[in-house]
């Protein structure tokens, strides 16, 4: 196939770019800056790509957006993370409609998020059918996904990545923490009751492709098979590097010093269940927090 990817130098893009050139495809980067011989150059924020040079994909994924990670949840940096992602979709779909039919993708995939369903699910199980919340990350994903979904007047199959916490040693959040579990300073956060939704960066980005195979339209759950509370993934991270796991950050503390973000984010319970990835057999490599850690933690 003749893949287009979008915020390709990410975290996750520049492992699915690997990742689809292995697999045999045809792979463009589509960049704001900085392009390589052959990247396609865009800017999401004007609104602005030249259709003509994207005509002919079997496939565009669109992974763009500003880090949730990166910065505290201010009102002007919640801007920037709706921004960040509905500019960009907007740009391709807008580009698309421009376009002959028969110069269309077939295929459009778009980032989205567990946080669709809401920060505080307790320990629900949250499949593809289960309703969104209504803090700001669960109406940023319905936007997100909307703005993807348009694409389905021009006949092109849209899916929507709900995706979960993606672990690799590289990158995301075990990337930031693995320091300091190795040093013995790795927390529990709050009560540690909270559910997290993992998979490995491996599996992320073979589930992607194994979507371009399937051909699989709406939203899909990128999340391991065996979502685990704070307390046991803590726990389980700790002995992974052979370090005491005693320390606790209190629920007060994080809301004090992270607002929104440790409320939305940090804090959340998220118990999603990968069930349209299984429907579609999908084998994943790591589907227990033990194997993603062997898997992410590798080097």
């Amino acid at each position: 196939m003749r893949i287009l990817i979008s915020g390709a130098s990410g975290f996750i893009g520049t492992a699915l770019v690997r990742a689809a050139k292995d697999d045999g495809h045809d792979v463009v980067r589509v960049v704001r800056s900085s392009p390589q011989p052959g990247d396609i150059v865009f800017n999401p924020a004007r609104g602005e790509i030249d259709e003509r040079e994207i005509r002919g994909a079997d496939a565009v994924i669109v992974l763009n957006g500003a880090g949730l990670f990166s910065h505290l949840w201010t009102d002007s940096y919640k801007e920037t993370l709706v921004r960040s992602r509905i500019t960009a979709v907007r740009t391709f779909t807008d580009a698309f409609a421009e376009m002959p039919a028969g110069d269309r993708p077939t295929q459009f995939l778009t980032g989205s998020a567990i946080g669709f369903y809401g920060a505080d699910c307790g320990d629900e199980i949250l499949t593809e059918e289960s309703t969104p919340g209504d803090d700001f990350l669960a109406r940023l994903c319905v936007s997100w996904e909307a703005a993807g979904e348009r694409v389905t007047d021009l006949g092109i199959t849209h899916t929507a990545l709900r995706t979960g916490l993606v672990m690799d040693g590289s990158g995301g959040m075990l990337g930031l923490l693995k320091h300091a579990y190795r040093f013995g300073l790795g927390a529990k956060l709050g009560t540690g009751e909270q559910y997290m939704s993992t998979i490995s960066l491996d599996d992320h980005v073979a589930a992607i492709l194994h979507l371009l195979r399937t051909s699989v339209a709406g939203p899909v759950n990128l999340t391991g098979p065996q979502p685990v509370t704070n307390s046991e993934w803590h726990r389980l991270l700790a002995d992974h590097v052979g370090r005491p796991g005693f320390l606790t950050v209190p629920r007060w503390a994080m809301k004090g010093a992270l607002g929104d973000f440790a409320e939305q984010a940090a804090l959340a319970s998220q118990r999603a269940y990968p069930a349209r990835l299984e429907e579609t057999g999908f084998a994943f490599t790591a589907p227990t927090v033990e194997e993603i850690f062997t898997q992410a933690l590798r080097s």
